[in-house]
């Protein structure tokens, strides 16, 4: 009989430990390769100078979105003041893939912008921080799942397939830090409202969100929604009476939300939004559905979600009643406002809703579908 020395449980231990490194890194680098060989990645760097000069391509609502440039930009200048100050920054000698007749663009711009210092530079902070953005959602997307399935095995199973569709919504996309944020946000949102934690949590989230990005000012309505008891609704004055702690925090985040979502417009100055291949409304409704962009689109969007959301349509009154309330109160308006105000084939813009909702309510069916066909064989 063989009897573990502690020595060689220690030896195990640092192998899983090495392995589970491995996997979790190579799962945060893969939507970033992506987003260079099949993304607009490349562009960052003059994307980043734009915003900090003011003067964004797509200034509403670029300019706007003004947490992770902050973040970037604090980043590199402690980055400036210490790894680059102890490992100086050269331009390379040596050449990327590819030559000067090469044809590929991406090659190309890259091979130009590298004889920049300040590009490499700039390159190594934006990477860093979209690995620590995918870090963060790794954990929060664990924690955030965890609460709807009890199987661990069928959580990582899940997490897993994260970086799969972050991988698929690069389209027309560089390092879009602010997507990645808008995920965070509303995960760390799910986990206060779904275990119950302080509500006054979601202050905070709404003033991060509204320096990130507009979409988050739906944070304070599902967490309104999702703590309503619906069912015990009555009088006005009364539903009020029982639910003023709960008003409460949902009107400081959302008129904190709006103050600062107007005091950036201010600073700046207003511009209206940016055209991009048709005016946002009507037009773009029908680009987005009914035209050849469409089949793009439909595409793109297969890729971040597959058949999720029609699985929840399908199951619907088997899930929790949070993922209920957030499919309600969430979906048909992300939805909406995406289709009508951009070209949809930029996936990135659904992940939210699908780790919100989409890919935990099928891991929740899974679970429970498991336990019930086995059930039958342990009371045999």
């Amino acid at each position: 009989m063989f009897i573990p020395t502690t020595q060689s449980l220690l030896k195990n231990r640092i192998l899983v430990a090495l392995v589970v490194l491995g996997v979790v890194g190579w799962m945060a680098v893969y939507p970033i390769y992506n987003n260079y060989y099949k993304g607009l990645a490349i562009e960052q760097f003059e994307r980043f100078l734009d915003w900090k000069a003011g003067k964004s391509m797509f200034f509403n609502p670029w300019q706007y979105r003004v947490l992770c440039p902050f973040l970037v930009e604090v980043l590199y200048q402690i980055f400036d003041h210490t790894v680059f100050a102890l490992f100086p920054i050269h331009a390379p000698e040596y050449n990327l893939p590819g030559n000067a007749t090469d044809k590929n663009a991406i090659t190309q711009k890259m091979l130009v912008l590298s004889s920049n210092p300040e590009f490499i530079k700039y390159s190594v902070v934006f990477v860093t921080f979209r690995l620590l953005e995918h870090l963060v959602i790794f954990w929060l997307a664990f924690k955030y799942f965890s609460l709807f399935v009890k199987n661990q095995a069928l959580v990582i199973l899940g997490l897993m397939m994260v970086p799969i569709f972050m991988a698929n919504g690069v389209m027309d996309s560089d390092l879009a830090f602010n997507s990645y944020m808008d995920v965070i946000l509303y995960l760390w949102a799910g986990l206060v409202i779904v275990k119950k934690l302080n509500s006054w949590w979601i202050v905070p989230i709404s003033i991060l969100g509204a320096l990130n990005r507009e979409t988050s000012l739906l944070i304070p309505v599902i967490f309104f929604f999702s703590k309503v008891d619906w069912s015990n609704f009555k009088a006005i004055p009364t539903f009020i009476k029982d639910n003023l702690s709960l008003l409460t925090v949902c009107v400081v985040s959302t008129v904190v939300f709006l103050a600062i979502f107007v005091s950036i417009r201010v600073y700046y100055g207003y511009q209206p939004q940016t055209q991009w291949r048709v005016p946002a409304g009507p037009q773009m409704l029908k680009l987005n559905l009914l035209s050849s962009v469409a089949v793009k689109s439909y595409n793109e969007m297969f890729g971040v979600f597959g058949f999720l959301p029609i699985w929840c349509l399908l199951f619907f009154k088997g899930m929790s009643r949070n993922l209920k309330v957030f499919f309600i109160a969430l979906v048909p308006v992300w939805f909406a406002v995406h289709l009508i105000s951009v070209v949809a084939y930029q996936g990135r813009l659904f992940l939210v809703p699908t780790f919100l909702i989409f890919l935990p309510a099928a891991l929740e069916y899974i679970d429970n579908f498991r336990e019930r066909s086995a059930a039958p064989i342990e009371a045999k």
